[in-house]
């Protein structure tokens, strides 16, 4: 079995291992990256909050605003989104009060954190890209020097490539320097994977 196929049955299991710690305010509606059989080997994996409501509606990762904002960066990297990236979550389904998407908690993202480390075991990413603070917090149980990175750079830790820039959403992008910062980020992606 290939990874894409191991892949594939993980994403089938994770509903069964978060519902033995929680599974109130969660849809587990099944949301992943739909360009997966087209991946390169060892893609770069770009890992992000939740799935929020488009996202579930169309089951697949970044597709709203948050998703167009993306969509621009990964053409600034010179790289294809569908071969070159596989995009994934902290939290792999879609958190939520009321009608609205919600932030997910510590315990959720710490749940997450144990499905990510089984991910990137499956995929051996050649870089790990965290956008924003619940990437961040989530990947930081698998790999506590996280916790001390500064914003926006590349670092090698825990044996592993790590991207660390703020989380595309349309509130931060709106703000001059957050997607400045993240354009130059971005740019520098093909350099860090080749060099």
């Amino acid at each position: 079995m290939n990874w894409k196929e191991k892949l594939k049955e993980f994403y089938k299991e994770r509903e069964k291992f978060i519902k033995k710690y929680v599974n109130e305010n969660i849809d587990f509606t099944l949301v992943f990256d739909k360009y997966l059989d087209e991946k390169v080997d060892h893609p770069i994996m770009i890992i992000g909050e939740a799935p929020g409501y488009n996202e579930v509606k169309l089951k697949e990762p970044f597709v709203g605003k948050a998703g167009e904002n993306l969509n621009y960066l990964i053409t600034l990297s010179g790289l294809d989104r569908k071969k070159d990236f596989l995009i994934t979550n902290a939290f792999p389904f879609r958190t939520y009060k009321g009608f609205k998407n919600r932030t997910p908690s510590a315990k959720e993202l710490k749940i997450g954190a144990e499905l990510l480390k089984k991910e990137i075991e499956i995929v051996k990413p050649r870089l790990i890209l965290l956008l924003g603070n619940s990437a961040i917090k989530a990947f930081s149980y698998v790999c506590p020097e996280v916790k001390s990175l500064k914003k926006c750079g590349f670092y090698n830790v825990c044996n592993l490539k790590i991207g660390v820039c703020y989380h595309p959403s349309p509130l931060a992008f709106n703000r001059e320097n957050i997607r400045k910062s993240l354009e130059e980020f971005f740019k520098k992606i093909k350099e860090e994977i080749n060099g």
